[in-house]
């Protein structure tokens, strides 16, 4: 039961692992060779000599030290019972009977026996091989999945020694983010987001760790875009050029230039506005101070001062 169970997973497995994979034709492979090795009595574990000693086991006796059946017969019936095992020969029947049969085959070949004195093939000795060959049938099948599978086989051994090698700090902190991450259940039509993190391309809350990584956690304000909250670092600057706070900007009549990039209080971009505005004032150029004039006597004076002397008639 537990070889049918096996098979069934590596089976299933196989067909989400490797949907391309005949596995129809694999196992029609796996059982002709399965059939040559175990008519050889090759296939492993199941060797036709393991077979073969289970079937005469006993302790052989040398008969050589023995003149008569009554001499054997003063070993027991167990001792006998065992030679005759040893032998292939019946084990049956009385003590005399045993001594007997034991003592008739000294100095002779297995072939020189009679026949009658063999034992005979129990009936359900063919029941057993064929259970014995069905079992070995699913391990051959067993064998192959595992080959096929050895590659993922030696990724999931890597994973768990890799997972055994962090502490237990380390393997709380990773099972907390994994629950936390991750929807309890699935199936359900309302979506468990307790933390509130953004929805993905598939309907679903982003893991954990990737919303810390992008900074999602942190929040921003922009008052000129009208209290607009923005989250992450990344999207923050990226909207100093997007359209609601360039229309934010222009309802304050400010130019949206770089001068007032990550500013988003209202009152801080007027008053930087103020003052760049003074700043260009001073840089412009004033006719009144800046402009030269020369007298009739070769003094050179500005615009001003010339205006002044010319109407008191100095000049």
């Amino acid at each position: 039961k537990y070889l049918d169970c096996l098979l069934d997973y590596l089976q299933d497995y196989t067909l989400r692992v490797k949907p391309l994979l005949d596995i129809n034709q694999e196992m029609e492979n796996v059982m002709n060779d399965f059939e040559k090795q175990w008519e050889a009595g090759t296939f492993p574990g199941w060797q036709k000599e393991a077979g073969s000693a289970l079937a005469h086991a006993g302790a052989h006796l040398d008969l050589s030290a023995f003149s008569s059946w009554e001499e054997l017969a003063s070993l027991g019936l167990d001792r006998l019972k065992s030679a005759l095992m040893a032998l292939g020969l019946k084990c049956g029947g009385t003590l005399e009977e045993r001594a007997q049969r034991l003592f008739n085959s000294k100095g002779k070949q297995i072939s020189e026996l009679d026949p009658s004195l063999f034992a005979k093939s129990k009936p359900g000795r063919n029941k057993d091989t064929e259970k014995q060959k069905e079992i070995a049938t699913l391990e051959a099948q067993l064998y192959r999945f595992a080959e096929t599978l050895s590659e993922q086989r030696q990724a999931t051994k890597e994973n768990v020694q890799r997972k055994q090698a962090r502490t237990v700090g380390e393997r709380e902190e990773s099972d907390n983010e994994i629950s936390e991450s991750e929807s309890e259940d699935e199936d359900n039509d309302v979506i468990y987001n307790p933390k509130n993190l953004p929805l993905g391309w598939d309907g679903k809350p982003i893991p954990y760790w990737l919303y810390k990584l992008h900074g999602l956690n942190i929040s921003y304000t922009c008052e000129i875009c009208g209290n607009f909250i923005y989250r992450g670092p990344k999207a923050f600057q990226r909207h100093f050029a997007e359209w609601r706070h360039a229309h934010g900007m222009r309802c304050l009549g400010i130019p949206n230039t770089a001068h007032f990039a990550n500013v988003t209080q209202i009152e801080d971009a007027l008053t930087l506005w103020n003052k760049l505005k003074e700043e260009k004032s001073k840089e412009r150029f004033q006719a009144s101070t800046e402009e030269e004039y020369e007298d009739t006597q070769g003094n050179v004076v500005n615009k001003k001062t010339f205006e002044d002397l010319k109407r008191q008639g100095l000049l």
